[in-house]
């Protein structure tokens, strides 16, 4: 395993006693779809019920491993948003994607996406109210109306989506109610930081028909301070609605809608030079981590676009009989996004430009459009008794997703792909005795793909180029209720991340003679995994911990490569590789006012075959030894809230957490200045209920002590001098928010 002098045993041993668990004062009624939290009047943590399975269980009752994080904990511990929600899920990382405010990269137990686009499908799915999001263009959404998060760690290959290689992450949202309730808030904060946010649920025929919507708006200028051009760069200015109405006619029926629309026109992501190229007169990027993160010196017009984006769920449900239940889930998604493009490296002609005093323009190759449009349908039939339960169902998605650069004479590639895929999945689980039961599952899925691309300025006519994947992915489970409050368990499962394209211009060398370029498949990426897990919690319900134990074994590893004989790269399934871990989720009610919470993954891992990739120098070389790409060997969390009995009216709440990072690395090769340093980061608030629990004021604070590091880097090999981009951390951030309920 990894050596983990960085962070101290004792931390280590704290974590292992705690968990990661909310409790809810303010517990909302439970529904027939069980969706909302179970608080205990008695002073003892809280339970949130999950659909892990496609049954309603709390997470203590699911033999799966699974982070579950419902509203009041999110607001309590800062979490705003997908990247905010890093530190609550063991062993992930969530980092904006090069280059965008907006985009995110997602990697759970080291496997996961770090390329936007059409050609690149996620490893981590995510789902919003039971559909599936094909891009991950746009996917720091806000929380504005959640009722829960749950991630599902580890290949989901029986029950969800199309490419749930390394985990699943569900947001449900706030089911409408059949009596009036409302929230609206405001909040400001520096770095000129303005939000707003409003909830309104209520009925429209009582008992029959009860209708919700919410709204939010953020807006606030860039963290950087863009030497260049005089201001903050980055800025972000975005928004979102939501619209959801539930209908339940009778008792057997009901049927829930939620439309959804984001309109984000933020600026993208700019870096911070480390190292640039020889002959650019730049002394602030030395080639260290050390200079300053806050300033960036990059030249040109800033990268400006927008992102507009529709989504439609419609949840079905029909109860057959008390044990047998229908469902349909149907989606709908409708993305465009514009992007001016932003300059990721300074040229000497942009550096020469500026010396002469002319305008420095940057090339309109890197302003174009994307569009993506899918629809998907899942019919599934549920089986649920006191010695069996199951699933049968059937899954299909059809997207269309088109990238067109805006010029004419552009050397920007057009592309075009369209996918229809199906699959037939089936998983049951039956109890030997009341408390031991064996789980099998599996899922067969059929894709087809087809993709075009278009080098207008090369070549005179577009190229073409289609694939079929296809994939069975089984699942094998045994879960042990050795008592009420203690559950043992152990599965197999097998998952795949989908195959792609590689857009190839028609002049590159792809070392076969008189051969021109053309769309290059790659094949999915298959990982087995074997999990071993317990869930405990003490007989008087304050305390409770969760552990998963994994291994997980790669073929087929999706990672860019070179044509052979060539400096042509491309994404092929390179290598095969392990990784191997530990999980810890505790969580100790020490007292009625004093809640300790936490989590820790330990993570080692190795690629199993060589691989050529390059280094920093454009060297070919064999990158077998290497680190894994995106695995943080040790991420950790403590936190804490406590309400203190003062003589004050209303109630105070004081939050604060401790999460920590070790290194890691951001590119195949491991180059140096590429890689996420290993950082500890702390956040506070204190926030103020009045005593009918109507008004409601706090004061939230992220990265405390103004921690700056690079989550992610960028580099243009040299054989010379490599050129590295930094994209720095949120530094701290200080957010002031009054809000009323009714």
């Amino acid at each position: 395993m990894t050596k983990y002098k960085s962070l101290g045993l004792g931390s280590v041993a704290a974590l292992v006693t705690l968990t990661l668990a909310s409790a809810s004062a303010n517990a909302q009624s439970a529904t027939r779809e069980a969706s909302e939290e179970s608080a205990d009047d008695g002073g003892g943590l809280g339970e949130i019920i999950v659909t892990a399975e496609r049954f309603a269980a709390s997470v203590q009752k699911s033999p799966v491993a699974i982070t579950a994080v419902d509203a009041q904990a999110l607001e309590e511990r800062i979490v705003t948003n997908v990247l905010t929600a890093a530190q609550e899920i063991p062993g992930i990382k969530i980092t904006p994607a090069q280059g965008s405010n907006t985009n995110a990269s997602i990697a759970l137990r080291g496997v996961g996406q770090s390329t936007a686009g059409i050609n690149f499908d996620p490893a981590v799915g995510i789902y919003i109210d039971n559909v599936y999001q094909p891009r991950i263009n746009g996917a720091f959404f806000d929380f504005f109306d959640i009722d829960r998060l749950e991630v599902l760690r580890g290949p989901q290959g029986t029950l969800y989506g199309r490419n749930s290689s390394g985990g699943a992450l569900k947001i449900q949202t706030k089911r409408p109610k059949f009596h009036w309730e409302g929230q609206v808030e405001a909040s400001a904060g520096n770095f000129n930081y303005v939000g707003g946010k409003a909830y309104l649920t209520g009925p429209l025929i009582d008992g029959v028909l009860a209708f919700s919507v919410s709204g939010v708006l953020r807006q606030r200028d860039g963290y950087l301070y863009g030497v260049e051009h005089g201001r903050r760069i980055g800025n972000i200015d975005s928004r979102a609605e939501r619209v959801k109405l539930l209908f339940t006619p009778n008792e057997k029926f009901e049927t829930e809608l939620s439309v959804f629309a984001i309109q984000d026109y933020s600026e993208a992501g700019v870096p911070v030079p480390l190292q640039v190229l020889p002959g650019i007169n730049m002394p602030e990027a030395n080639g260290t981590f050390k200079r300053d993160l806050t300033r960036t010196e990059i030249y040109g017009p800033l990268g400006q676009g927008s992102i507009n984006n529709t989504g439609v769920a419609l949840n079905m449900r029909y109860f057959l009989s008390d044990t047998v239940e229908l469902h349909s889930i149907t989606g709908y998604g409708n993305m465009r996004v514009f992007n001016t493009g932003n300059t990721l490296f300074v040229t000497l002609a942009m550096q020469e430009a500026k010396e002469r005093g002319e305008p420095v323009t940057q090339p309109s190759a890197n302003q174009g459009r994307m569009r993506d449009e899918y629809w998907t349908q899942e019919i599934n039939l549920t089986y649920n008794s006191d010695r069996l339960k199951g699933v049968l169902g059937l899954y299909y998605i059809d997207e269309e997703g088109q990238n067109r650069a805006t010029e004419a004479n552009s050397p920007t590639i057009d592309q075009d792909r369209l996918t229809k895929a199906s699959a037939i999945f089936a998983q049951g689980t039956y109890y030997i005795t009341e408390n031991l039961g064996l789980t099998a599952g599996i899922r067969y899925t059929r894709e087809k793909a087809d993709f075009t691309q278009f080098y207008r300025l090369l070549l005179g006519e577009s190229q073409n180029a289609k694939k079929t994947f296809t994939s069975t992915t089984p699942k094998l489970g045994v879960n042990w209720e050795v008592s009420d409050n203690f559950m043992v368990y152990a599965s197999y499962t097998q998952g795949f991340k989908s195959g792609g394209f590689n857009p190839i211009p028609p002049n590159a060398d792809t070392g076969v003679p008189d051969r021109i370029g053309e769309p290059t498949p790659y094949n999915p990426e298959d990982v087995k995994s074997y999990e071993v897990g317990f869930k405990y919690q003490t007989p008087d319900n304050t305390f409770r911990v969760n552990a998963a134990l994994f291994r997980a074994e790669y073929d087929g590893l999706q990672l860019p490569v070179f044509f052979p004989g060539t400096t042509t790269i491309y994404t092929s399934n390179a290598t095969s590789g392990v990784v191997q871990g530990i999980e810890i989720e505790p969580t100790w009610q020490v007292t009625r006012d004093f809640l300790l919470y936490g989590n820790v993954a330990i993570n080692d891992g190795k690629y199993t075959g060589p691989f050529p990739c390059t280094n920093q120098y454009g060297q070919i070389w064999d990158c077998r030894d290497n680190e894994l790409v995106g695995l943080i060997p040790v991420k950790s969390l403590l936190g804490f809230r406590y309400t203190p009995p003062l003589p004050i009216p209303g109630e105070l709440r004081l939050n604060g957490s401790w999460s920590y990072h070790d290194k890691y690395h951001n590119n195949v090769a491991n180059s140096p200045l590429v890689y996420t340093v290993a950082a500890s980061i702390y956040n506070a608030s204190v926030s103020w209920q009045s005593p009918s629990a109507r008004w409601n004021a706090a004061l939230d604070v992220r990265n405390l002590f103004d921690k700056h590091y690079s989550l992610a880097g960028l580099q243009l090999a040299h054989p010379v001098r490599p050129a590295v981009s930094a994209f720095p951390n949120p530094p701290r951030e200080i957010i002031f928010r009054v809000g009323m309920r009714f």
